[in-house]
């Protein structure tokens, strides 16, 4: 049995663990991620490398940013901007296979693996979190497109071109949680558990700003959905804990259908269903290339661009 070392990259927390060919996750670890330089940052990562080198078959690393095919090295970098130009294949100490995806590609993948998207033919992850990121699966297979930018629907114009009328920004699920927070003076702005106490009991102004956070993503994928024509679409990131979120997109998705019966009844309502990974299909996908097996056979399912 191989177990390989898997890392999750965030703006905030730096997540590792152990998950072996079976996806069984054995040990999780968390630490806060290092700012201060690439040079800092790479160092804490060899050492966490070192730590595990006897033990594992494999690295995989998610990222935010784009991932460039020829050397797997990162563009962008999302909120941590150093890691622009990064190729870790070059910058760590090891000479384990290293594979490095970008964070929502990466749940995605997770989903394919071992959770909602296992059997479904044609579907799309949508990771909400403090923008949206999101895969499309066609055929089996994710979509990665030319410039590997496929499914960045964060970007997507709601009528204006600022950042705060983009979808990433209408329909952020940090966004929700800081302004229910906010609007109560909580004590943590970040407090999502308590927010979600709120919107469960009903509360004027959680419910509604709720219940508008929901319309926003129904709406994209009801705009997704008018191109894509897929089966399922899998609601992630730790939000998607809350049954609530998936129920409460559900239910926005047919009212806005109801607004209108031609759209009704021309298009076929597509799934909406939680993720079964989480938070931890970042984890998941970082590694999910290297035993990534088709159901019954021995054969690598092929996830390579389309």
């Amino acid at each position: 049995m191989k177990t390989y070392l898997a890392f999750d990259i965030g703006g905030t927390k730096l997540k590792y663990a152990l998950i072996n060919d079976q996806g069984q996750l054995l040990k999780t670890y968390s630490e806060n991620t290092i700012k201060t330089s690439q040079a800092e940052f790479l160092k804490r990562f060899n050492e966490i490398i070192q730590k595990f080198q006897s033990q594992i078959s494999g690295i995989g690393i998610s990222v935010p940013g784009k991932v460039n095919v020829t050397d797997q090295s990162i563009s962008f970098g999302g909120s941590l901007p150093f890691l622009d130009g990064v190729s870790f294949s070059k910058s760590l100490d090891t000479k384990l296979s290293i594979f490095v995806e970008n964070d929502a590609k990466a749940a995605t993948l997770a989903e394919i693996w071992q959770g909602s998207l296992k059997e479904v033919k044609n579907g799309v992850m949508l990771v909400l979190g403090t923008a949206i990121g999101s895969g499309i699966v066609l055929n089996h297979q994710l979509v990665y497109g030319s410039h590997q930018q496929a499914g960045e629907v964060s970007f997507m114009s709601c009528g204006k071109f600022d950042m705060d009328d983009l979808m990433g920004g209408r329909s952020s699920a940090v966004g929700l949680i800081q302004d229910i927070a906010s609007h109560y003076e909580l004590e943590d702005i970040n407090d999502g558990p308590k927010v979600f106490e709120l919107i469960k009991s009903n509360d004027t102004y959680a419910k509604e700003r709720f219940q508008k956070f929901c319309r926003n993503v129904a709406l994209l994928i009801h705009n997704m959905q008018t191109v894509l024509d897929v089966d399922q679409y899998v609601i992630g990131g730790g939000i998607s804990h809350q049954a609530i979120v998936a129920e409460g997109i559900n239910k926005a998705f047919d009212e806005l259908r109801a607004e209108n019966k031609f759209v009704n009844n021309t298009l076929t309502k597509p799934q909406i269903v939680s993720s079964k990974l989480y938070n931890a299909a970042n984890l998941y996908g970082s590694i999910s290339r290297f035993e990534m097996v088709t159901e019954g056979t021995n054969e690598l399912k092929s996830v390579g661009n389309m």
